[in-house]
């Protein structure tokens, strides 16, 4: 697996290009919002020569979903999100107000929905979906149990949290939906059991492991 990772828009926002061999490859959360953040994102997946496949939301919050619809007029892949978290794409002209933050396209609708145990699959990379409620009511993380190799080393297991675990902290929940106990709860069931040496790539700030994060819950 090749992996990328870019800080994007206001918010900071992690999105992750992941391809395989052949490279076809799954966006998650690709917020570009500049056009130095479009072009730097095009211009890696020309180089690499890479042909974008899916388009993952780790939640549809304002900040996560500024890049959509560049990602589908430019590559034509429709984003795929949790069905509980649609209703805040109706909500991003209230959410850029809340948040100061300017939109120049609002996210396209969603293609397809993705739910608790589906399998985002292509060859040589397969995401486990989790669902934990909590900072939206559809938030998703998304576990690579077997990476083989990334980037040209062995990798442990990846985890990708999006808003719901961060290195020290995990997402708020006093937004559209939020709901700590349940956030808490998920954490703890899904993502906690996970294997210690589990390297989490959250939807901000800087990576983090399973065994670092379970001194928290």
């Amino acid at each position: 697996m090749l992996l990328k990772h870019f800080v994007v828009n206001p918010f900071g926002v992690n999105a992750f290009v992941l391809s395989n061999d052949v490279g076809e490859t799954i966006l998650i959360d690709p917020s570009v919002s500049r056009e130095a953040e479009r072009k730097a994102l095009a211009d890696y997946i020309v180089s690499n020569n890479l042909k974008v496949v899916r388009l993952l939301n780790t939640h549809l919050h304002l900040d996560h979903v500024l890049g959509n619809a560049f990602v589908e007029r430019t590559y034509g892949v429709k984003p795929e999100a949790h069905e509980e978290d649609a209703f805040l794409l109706d909500l991003q002209e209230e959410q850029s107000q809340m948040f100061g933050l300017p939109v120049e396209e609002t996210s396209p609708a969603l293609g397809d929905y993705l739910a608790e145990g589906d399998m985002v699959e292509i060859p040589g990379i397969s995401l486990k979906v989790f669902h934990i409620a909590g900072h939206s009511p559809g938030g998703l993380a998304f576990y690579c149990e077997n990476p083989g190799e990334v980037n040209g080393k062995k990798a442990p297991p990846l985890l990708f949290s999006g808003d719901i675990l961060f290195a020290g902290s995990m997402g708020r929940s006093d937004l559209f939906g939020g709901d700590e106990e349940a956030l808490v709860s998920g954490i703890k069931s899904k993502l906690m059991t996970l294997p210690a040496e589990t390297l989490v790539f959250p939807g901000h700030g800087p990576t983090t492991t399973i065994g670092n994060e379970r001194c928290w819950f």
